[in-house]
């Protein structure tokens, strides 16, 4: 009686696309076997039997009167899941079928386990039958199950609404329900492309150096072949405004008790001087950006010695 062929549909509803009803429609076929009932929790509509044999009126008259087995059935399989993002509460689903020897089963939603209430449907033309049921709590990722058998139908057809919500609704599709689609945000786009652009923004800037801060300060200490020296390196804005170039200043102490010769291409690019004991030698120029810091390193030592090389911190130009 059922067998053959499967068949896969199913329904999605939802704001777009907010949730499925998978359906597995059994082409009509003969099947003999045992009755028994369906091993599916849930309430039912009628006796149905989920076996092999089907039996429909009797024929015959007295002792040969027996029971005409069903031979045109035909079995819905439905799941009904809610993939959107609403928690559906009272809401109302209602089927209507073309013929009206038709049985059918509700389960209990796999999460809520609220027993869905059969109530009272009206099937409009040109449907022959309604089964209507109210779902008492379907939240965001629930399912339940609905099977429907009919006899003698003129197809596998069938029609399907859901009522007393207003921001869900029930559409047909081919196949499983493809997942929802992602939705643009908008607001958050245009924020993201914002922060990319000031990063980028400030990454150019800080490499052509337009945003610096206006001022920099480096302090380096020497104590080297018996010379202490103590070495500042010095930046700020020549001016008021934004376009005013920049000033570069180094100064280098001597505060030992000896005075000591440095050599430093970047200090003076003259070449050698040599500064006294508790004197100091400065030396300052302009330049059009912000400078960029370095280590590099200076040469020093007492007067008619070796020199001996220290490491140290300058602002040079860029």
């Amino acid at each position: 009686m059922i067998a053959g062929s499967d068949k896969t549909r199913s329904l999605s509803f939802g704001r777009g696309s907010g949730g499925s009803l998978s359906e597995r429609v059994v082409s009509p076929q003969k099947r003999k076997g045992s009755d028994g009932p369906p091993d599916r929790e849930g309430q039912s509509v009628g006796q149905p039997r989920s076996g092999r044999n089907y039996a429909g009126a009797a024929c015959g008259d007295g002792s040969q009167r027996r029971l005409e087995e069903l031979r045109n059935l035909r079995e819905y399989q439905l799941t009904l899941r809610n993939t959107s993002t609403i928690n559906l509460q009272n809401v109302e689903i209602q089927f209507e079928f073309p013929v009206e020897d038709i049985q059918a089963w509700a389960s209990r939603p796999s999460l809520s386990k609220t027993a869905l209430v059969l109530v009272e449907g009206q099937a409009s033309e040109p449907w022959k039958r309604a089964f209507r049921w109210r779902i008492p709590h379907l939240p965001s990722g629930d399912s339940v199950e609905f099977t429907f058998r009919s006899v003698d139908s003129p197809s596998g057809d069938y029609e399907v609404a859901l009522y007393n919500s207003d921001l869900v609704i029930v559409e047909k599709v081919i196949g499983e329900p493809a997942p929802p689609k992602r939705r643009i945000d908008l607001p958050g786009v245009i924020f993201l492309a914002s922060v990319i652009t000031v990063a980028i923004a400030t990454v150019v800037g800080l490499s052509v150096g337009f945003l610096v801060s206006p001022t920099g300060e480096e302090l380096s200490s020497v104590s080297q072949a018996g010379c202490e020296l103590r070495i500042a390196s010095y930046y700020d804005r020549f001016g008021n405004g934004f376009r005013s170039p920049f000033r570069i200043k180094y100064s280098v102490f001597n505060i030992g008790s000896q005075g000591c010769v440095v050599q430093s291409a970047q200090l003076n690019p003259k070449g050698l001087f040599t500064i006294p004991a508790g004197e100091a030698f400065e030396r300052e120029w302009i330049i059009e950006r912000a400078p960029r810091v370095i280590d590099t390193e200076v040469s020093v030592g007492p007067t008619n010695s070796t020199l001996k090389d220290a490491p140290i911190r300058l602002y040079v130009e860029r």
